[in-house]
């Protein structure tokens, strides 16, 4: 691929007022499921892909070129090796293999334009670059970001899971009507669970443990601590975050096959009493997972 001169000689003249998304200056979102290609291990590969997905079209714009005037699509862009070169400073061997290897993979791709440039096509484009998603999409996607704001509906689901991954916030379950699951309020738009709901499940599941009389800060901190350590247990094995129908489930097989917990046992060889277990013994992100794999099961 070659280029007569600098690609800004015929660069877009679009017909209308351009977006700031539609003149670059906009974001752009990759999935996180890039780090698990090859290329990942390659930085130039990487560069390079993201230098594409940067200077692809946000929306279609017609381009005046020496051929003639262009519709450039979508998440289409024109170019050529030694533009990219200029741009990226990888080296022209190094460019013509990756572009190769990104068409050969079905990232891209490419038709000759003549000899003089390129139509680079950036496949399965929409996937990921879902015209009405908020600019808080970044925000969101940041794993320390300390709010759950729900992503609008027009973002496409990989966005949404990718934007809540980890993200239970330090105030998740703190007060009555806030959401114990990031993932449901901002996936499902389900109406939110409090401290009051996870307490209310506890009591009409396991009536006969002992009863939470008081809900105090301390608990609903532990509630919070046990919601996040279960989620890392449930995503490894559910591959979702921990939900309130998982914490019913939870108690519901505790009820059906932990029977243990809820009795008071004489040990004759001590002399104690094994006192039956209660809410906080179960907010504990052990004897969930000890749970999950059949470890408390009745002996």
């Amino acid at each position: 691929m070659g280029v007569v001169r600098k690609l800004s000689d015929y660069r877009q003249q679009e017909r209308h007022v351009e977006t700031p998304e539609a003149a670059g200056k906009g974001f752009a979102l990759i999935h996180r499921q890039f780090m698990d290609s090859k290329l990942y291990k390659d930085s130039q590969a990487v560069h390079l892909w993201l230098h594409l997905i940067l200077k692809a079209n946000y929306s279609p714009a017609v381009v005046k070129t020496d051929v003639g005037e262009m519709m450039v699509g979508r998440g289409q862009l024109i170019t050529g090796r030694p533009t990219l070169v200029a741009e990226t400073f990888i080296p022209d061997n190094k460019v013509k293999s990756l572009l190769r290897s990104f068409e050969s993979k079905g990232m891209l791709k490419i038709e000759a334009m003549g000899r003089k440039f390129s139509l680079i096509t950036i496949l399965k484009y929409d996937d990921f670059q879902a015209q009405n998603c908020p600019t808080d999409v970044q925000r969101l996607s940041n794993a320390n970001t300390s709010e759950n704001a729900a992503l609008s509906d027009d973002c496409p689901t990989d966005v949404q899971r990718l934007s809540i991954n980890n993200n239970i916030n330090n105030n998740s379950l703190g007060k009555p009507n806030e959401s114990a699951s990031a993932s449901e309020k901002s996936e499902k738009q389900k109406p939110a669970i409090s401290c009051q709901d996870v307490i209310d499940a506890y009591h009409e599941i396991l009536p006969e443990a002992k009863s939470v009389r008081a809900l105090t800060e301390k608990r609903r901190s532990s509630i919070k601590t046990f919601w996040r350590k279960a989620g890392v247990v449930t995503r490894q094995l559910d591959g979702h975050g921990f939900t309130m129908e998982d914490w019913r489930k939870y108690l519901g097989y505790v009820r059906d096959n932990c029977r243990w917990m809820f009795e008071e046992r004489q040990n004759q060889q001590s002399g104690t009493v094994w006192h039956k277990k209660g809410f906080d013994f179960l907010l504990n992100d052990n004897v969930y997972l000890k749970v999950r794999e059949g470890d408390h099961d009745d002996r």
